[in-house]
């Protein structure tokens, strides 16, 4: 999982691969000539490369990880982007390695290490130690909190009980903030309703991952 203190200034809103996948609105091939094209319309060629970073991590995440083609469809497919990205079934581990190789440069082009761009910190503390015992009580909550999707909308078309088991193995088995991302952008296709105290059982795991106010803000109008 990223450093929250090293980029909080990032974590505000959204970002990564979970904000990546909401920007593929609708309309976006109105104003791109291709997925890449619209990557490089969104990140731009200059600044800091931080928020590349932090895609990059995501990505290098979900293609390493031991979740299959289809797990990893339907964490993208979450995010409601009318692609169908990442890409052709049966190639989502393809479409993330297109991205890494799009994205990679663009973020050495401003500076960044190639270890940064290649390399990411293991998720999951080993024995007893209190971030150990901190890794496992948000895994559990995260689990816990996919309860919340409970009827798939009508506008979707990715299963739900999949989708639900798909959040749980990128919570147990790669990062379980990032499945809360996934999580947070799963509400819009399966969630009609936000009960006050889950709504507050989000917020408070999102200041535990270090996420700023508009990070779980996003889903506040679905509270009852």
């Amino acid at each position: 999982m990223h450093d929250p203190v090293a980029v909080r200034d990032h974590l505000a809103s959204d970002f990564g691969a979970t904000d990546l996948g909401t920007s593929f609105h609708r309309d976006w091939s109105n104003y791109a000539d291709s997925a890449l094209d619209h990557i490089a319309q969104r990140y731009g060629t200059q600044g800091d490369p931080t928020s590349l970073l932090l895609l990059i991590e995501d990505l290098l995440r979900l293609r390493d990880s031991g979740l299959s083609g289809e797990e990893i469809g339907l964490l993208w497919y979450a995010t409601d982007v009318s692609l169908g990205a990442p890409g052709t079934p049966g190639k989502e581990r393809e479409w993330l390695q297109e991205v890494l190789s799009f994205v990679v440069p663009l973020a050495r082009s401003r500076g960044a290490s190639a270890a940064s761009c290649s390399t990411y910190p293991a998720c999951v503390p080993d024995g007893t130690s209190a971030a150990a015992i901190e890794h496992r009580r948000t895994t559990a909550d995260v689990v816990d909190l996919v309860a919340v999707l409970d009827q798939r909308q009508p506008w979707s078309f990715a299963p739900l009980v999949p989708t639900q088991r798909a959040l749980v193995r990128c919570a147990e088995t790669v990062c379980p903030e990032l499945a809360f991302r996934f999580l947070l952008c799963a509400t819009g296709p399966f969630c009609s309703r936000l009960s006050p105290a889950a709504y507050e059982r989000l917020e408070r795991l999102s200041a535990a991952f270090g996420h700023g106010p508009y990070v779980v803000g996003a889903v506040r109008h679905l509270v009852d």
